[in-house]
Parts: structure tokens; sequence; C-alpha cells
């Protein structure tokens, strides 16, 4: 097998019109399913801005400053948990939580 390098064009895709959304369902459907998969009463899932993937694969929710909790219990309880600086964020997570908070509020 021989190898070869050469130059390729990138192809020119174009910019989208409007950004891509996640419905909240999609994301409601990740948490029921992983949360009975966990098969416990909560599933806690910790992030920081170093360590988010989880989070945001099923809440929506990126940190952007600081550590964040997200909380996924029984009848779809969901909770966020963030410090201050995420706070006003919190809102603009893709899918509805039955409730967010701040630690320190």
């Amino acid at each position: 097998m021989s190898v070869s390098l050469r130059s390729v064009q990138i192809p020119d895709f174009g910019m989208p019109l409007e950004q891509p959304r996640i419905p909240a369902d999609v994301y409601e459907a990740r948490c029921a399913a992983a949360y009975a998969k966990a098969g416990c009463d909560w599933l806690a899932v910790y992030a920081d801005r170093e360590h988010m993937a989880n989070i945001a694969f099923l809440a929506g929710f990126e940190p952007r400053f600081e550590e964040a909790v997200f909380l996924a219990g029984a009848s779809g309880r969901r909770i966020l948990v963030v410090g201050n600086e995420c706070y006003g964020y919190a809102p603009l997570a893709g899918r509805p939580m039955s409730r967010w908070c701040s630690a320190n509020r």
C-alpha cells in the first residue's frame, strides 16, 4: 500500500440560516432512559467547564464558569443545581427543569 500527501479543497457548506435546536422532548427521553437504566431513586450527574458532556447530553446545559449538578428523579422530577455565576444562564437549558437553583441563594 502506498501513501501520498496532497492538498485538498475544503467544501463550502455555507452558513446556516438559523441555529439548530434539539427539542426538549429529546432531552427528556434521554433523561428517562438514563434514569431507568440507573435503577435508583435519584440520578446525579456532575459537571464543570472541562467535563460537561453528560449534563449537556441530558439537560442541554453547559456550565460556563463553575460546577453544576443535574438531578433526575421519579415522576419526571429534574433539578439543576448551579453556582451564582451560572444562575442567570440556567433557565436557558435545553429542557425545562422541575426546578433550578443556585447553591448560594
